[in-house]
């Protein structure tokens, strides 16, 4: 079978597709759109080579992520990134 299912690839698309937008994302903003595992779709994320920065709401403690704001850094080497992927 398929190493993930359609569903699961279309909430990571989803969220992969806010991030790039530039939007911050949290377990709350995402509840909506059924996604309660965010931190697993992230990871995955994370391992296909998204710089993914995680921020703590101080007043809730809530976890919110975002990409990491190239614009002073030049462009991202994707190529750097093949290493990992099993």
């Amino acid at each position: 079978g398929h190493p993930m299912s359609a569903a699961r690839q279309k909430k990571q698309d989803i969220i992969k597709a806010d991030l790039l937008a530039g939007t911050r994302v949290d377990s709350v903003t995402a509840f909506p759109k059924g996604i309660t595992r965010l931190s697993s779709i992230i990871h995955r994320l994370k391992r296909q080579g998204l710089l993914i920065i995680t921020e703590r709401d101080k007043g809730n403690g809530i976890a919110r992520y975002r990409l990491k704001d190239d614009r002073q850094g030049g462009d991202i080497e994707q190529s750097t990134f093949e290493c990992c992927d099993k």
